[in-house]
């Protein structure tokens, strides 16, 4: 996979992490902008772990 693509979805991935965790610093427990936000959280870091298996499984492959 490209360099440019992979590289642009960590980005992407660590954006929506970053930007959502700092919101839960500040948002009121049991609310639903709580909710929302935590689920953000959730699937920036699903995607994120997607984004790295992808890479590594490259690299494995390129070794092979």
């Amino acid at each position: 996979m490209d360099v440019n693509i992979t590289r642009a979805g960590f980005h992407i991935g660590f954006y929506v992490s970053f930007v959502s965790g700092i919101l839960l610093l500040f948002l009121e427990r049991g609310t639903a902008e709580f909710a929302i936000t935590a689920l953000t959280f959730a699937i920036g870091l699903l995607f994120l772990a997607i984004v790295v298996a992808v890479v590594k499984w490259g690299q494995w492959r390129r070794r092979m």
